[in-house]
């Protein structure tokens, strides 16, 4: 069995490019930025959710640095600390089309925790809708991944990101 590979979101070894994309891009208000904390290794994610416009989600890109390894893995696990809003991890392969993703949900609260997603805790969403006949999800697929908050109640948010766990 090998073993786990673990990607920090802080480190540029392996996430070489971090994107801001809210629903300002189709006329939302929703605000958001993110800076790297050095004294935690982590990046912050804040900002302030807003419903106007038609609006209702911020996120975060990243894309890995490397590809990785063509393993079996069976499980991702998320690090993270955050204010209690419920979430979304999402992962994007070469194989889906642009703006589809694979998405998890889950509810985060204010001390550090590890939620662990197995493949079948993914499914494929384009725009919040639902999607059928994706292609199968393999870990070892995957080339970027993104934090969304989505969770339709305006007001502030606060995630903290700390390491993403690809395991066997």
């Amino acid at each position: 069995m090998s073993e786990p590979v673990t990607l920090q979101f802080y480190n540029q070894q392996h996430f070489n490019q971090a994107m801001l994309i809210h629903d300002t891009v189709m006329g939302g208000r929703s605000k958001g930025n993110a800076r790297l904390m050095s004294e935690n290794n982590g990046v912050l994610f804040v900002g302030d959710l807003s419903l106007e416009n038609n609006g209702g989600f911020a996120s975060i890109e990243f894309n890995l640095a490397q590809a990785l390894p063509k393993q079996r893995f069976q499980q991702v696990v998320l690090a993270t600390v955050a204010d209690g809003r419920t979430y979304q991890l999402r992962l994007k392969t070469p194989y889906i089309p642009r703006g589809v993703a694979y998405v998890a949900e889950f509810k985060t609260t204010a001390d550090v925790q590890r939620y662990a997603f197995n493949l079948a805790d993914f499914q494929g969403r384009y725009r919040g809708r639902a999607l059928t006949n994706m292609p199968e999800l393999h870990f070892k697929d995957v080339q970027q991944v993104s934090l969304m908050l989505a969770d339709k109640n305006p007001g502030p948010f606060r995630i903290e990101l700390y390491d993403l766990q690809f395991n066997q």
